[in-house]
Formats: structure tokens, C-alpha cells, sequence
């Protein structure tokens, strides 16, 4: 615990350091810590993404043939599963997306620390734009960063059915509502350029992605 302490009083620090260089002001520095934190795991994070995407697209086109298998074997899970371990191993896909899931888990240690560290610099508050202050909820912050969180999702899911869609959306959103409404603002403004940096990643990776299917 020392070692994690150590770590998160640094970034906390780091936080102080950007916000003197901001003209002291606290908001400014969370803000740009947070792009700073973001610019710096956008690479891993893209990664993460796009294997994550890859996973999908394949077992997508696996579908079909998946179904055949159900409807074939119906009433025989185990004939089902051996089948299915046989397609999968046919096609050089694995069922479980191994690379998202352990890139996933790499960076939440990182961004559990970041958001210890904001949580702590946002204790001794100031203003900021039209924040009248950062360590208080702030009802119009919320709604923007919910807006950008609605749209992130809704553009990540695109390749959902609708159903599956919606509620892939809907859920993630109002929780983030609900969460950020009873929230200090100055971890809404982390949150709110988390938010941003997803969407962004998201259409970086829906434009590369017609280019590779291309080639």
C-alpha cells in the first residue's frame, strides 16, 4: 500500500504542478493532467480497442456457422460446445478475446490511481469557468459529460442490434448521470475528457476500419 500511496500522491502533485502552471488555478490543471493522462495511454488504449473490435468482427462472421452448429445438435450441449471448439480453432479465433480483456485489466490500476488523485486535489476547490466550485457537483458539467458519454456509447455500439443497442447505451449513461449529479465537478471534468478521448478513439478506429478490410 505504501508503494500504491507513493504513486498517487505523485500524480496529486502532478495535478498541483499543472494547476500553478495554469495561473494556479485548480480546474485548469485537473483538466490538462487529464488530457496529459489520456495522450499517454491513447496508445494502449486504441490497441486494446481495436483487438477488442477484431473479436467482434470475427465472431461475427462465425455467426452463421455458430447457429447451424445450435440448430444441428440441438438438445446436445456437449456436441455443441466440441463442435464449436472445432470452428474456432478452424478459423484461428478464440471465443474469449484475451488481448481486450488483459489490456482492460492493465490499465485500471493506472486510471484507479488517476482517479484517486484527482479525488484528492479537488478537495481544497476554486473556481473554474462557469464552475463556481470544482470540489461541489456542478448540474451543467453533468449534463454535458453525460451528452458526450451518450454519444461515445451510441457510436461504439453502431454495429449492435437495436435492442442489444439500446441498452448498451441507455444503462452506462444514466448511471453516469446519476453519478456525476452527486460528484465533485472537478472529477466530472476528468470524467468528462475520459469521455472525449473514447469517442474520439472510437471514430479513429471506425475509419481505419474500412481501409484494413480494404486491404
Amino acid at each position: 500500500m505504501m508503494l500504491w500511496d507513493q504513486f498517487v500522491d505523485l500524480l496529486r502533485l502532478t495535478i498541483v504542478a499543472y494547476a500553478q502552471a495554469c495561473g494556479g488555478n485548480l480546474g485548469a490543471g485537473i483538466l490538462a493532467f487529464s488530457v496529459m493522462v489520456r495522450i499517454v495511454m491513447f496508445p494502449v488504449t486504441l490497441r486494446v480497442a481495436r483487438a477488442a473490435q477484431a473479436h467482434r468482427q470475427a465472431m461475427q462472421k462465425l455467426h452463421p456457422e455458430l447457429e447451424r452448429i445450435r440448430k444441428r445438435f440441438a438438445g446436445q450441449p456437449e456436441r455443441i460446445a466440441e463442435e464449436s471448439q472445432k470452428l474456432f480453432k478452424e478459423k484461428g479465433v478464440s471465443p474469449v478475446p484475451y488481448t481486450g480483456c488483459l489490456g482492460g485489466l492493465a490499465q485500471v490500476p493506472v486510471f484507479l490511481a488517476v482517479y484517486s488523485a484527482v479525488r484528492q486535489a479537488v478537495v481544497a476547490g476554486g473556481r473554474f469557468l462557469w464552475i463556481g466550485n470544482i470540489a461541489r457537483p456542478d448540474m451543467i458539467l453533468t449534463i454535458v459529460v453525460t451528452a458526450l458519454t451518450c454519444a461515445s456509447l451510441a457510436y461504439s455500439t453502431s454495429e449492435l442490434p437495436q435492442q442489444g443497442r439500446s441498452v448498451a447505451v441507455l444503462f452506462p449513461v444514466v448511471a453516469t448521470f446519476l453519478i456525476l449529479a452527486r460528484t465533485s465537478a472537478g472529477l466530472g471534468l476528468y470524467w468528462g475528457v475520459s469521455a472525449a478521448a473514447s469517442l474520439v478513439q472510437t471514430m479513429v478506429i471506425g475509419r481505419s476500419a474500412p481501409s484494413q478490410a480494404a486491404a
